[in-house]
């Protein structure tokens, strides 16, 4: 847009024209929707830091009444002794088990058939962390943390390679912007920007043609 001639003169036997211009996206509209979701993610993220938060307090709560139930329902080895009769099915003959044997018995059913107040407490920290998880635990950012990189190829996708200058021109501005105040909202902000060029033409029969542009 706004193309300027400013110079003209005679070069090596052509004619050397300078010329400005400005270059400015067609349509500023996507720049708005990518604005949307990158503040869609941080409020998506900022959610997601006190959840976590509040999560790591639920959890150790739920795991102290746990730890505690299970101190006080777990068997102990100093509460057998060498006086239990063992009665082997189908054989009539009896033993005595060790306090190991009875022990161990008794902690392997504990194990099985926890107290009811135990598992239930048990269930309740399962299903909490599956809950959280199943709200929580997918969280994918398109923008968050890489606005610079996802903006950046937004332009260049819309452009030709042999534009590449122009996209790099645009993004400058928002570079800067960014990094002076810490603010990758800059990032989406429509800029134009004001190109310089020149080309060298000769006169032909059929009027006058570029030769060479920078």
């Amino acid at each position: 847009m706004d193309i300027q001639k400013t110079n003209g003169y005679e070069e090596d036997g052509y004619y050397r024209v300078e010329f400005t211009y400005g270059v400015a996206l067609k349509d500023a509209s996507q720049l708005k929707t990518m604005k949307a979701t990158w503040q869609q993610e941080q409020e998506r993220s900022a959610q997601a830091k006190t959840a976590y938060a509040e999560r790591d307090q639920k959890v150790s709560a739920l795991r102290k009444q746990i730890e505690a139930l299970e101190e006080e329902s777990t068997p102990r080895y100093e509460q057998f002794d060498d006086g239990q009769l063992h009665h082997s099915q189908g054989i009539s003959a009896t033993r005595v088990l060790t306090p190991q044997e009875q022990y161990s018995a008794a902690l392997d059913a504990w194990r099985r058939n926890p107290p009811e107040p135990l598992r239930q407490k048990q269930e309740e920290l399962k299903a909490y962390e599956q809950a959280f998880r199943d709200q929580w635990g997918n969280n994918s950012y398109q923008f968050l943390g890489q606005v610079g990189a996802a903006v950046s190829k937004f332009y260049r996708q819309g452009c030709s390679g042999a534009s590449y200058k122009f996209t790099e021109g645009m993004l400058q501005g928002q570079a800067q912007a960014a990094d002076q105040s810490n603010d990758p909202g800059h990032w989406f902000e429509a800029r134009d920007i004001q190109m310089k060029g020149s080309v060298a033409m000769r006169k032909t029969e059929n009027g006058w043609r570029a030769l060479s542009d920078r």
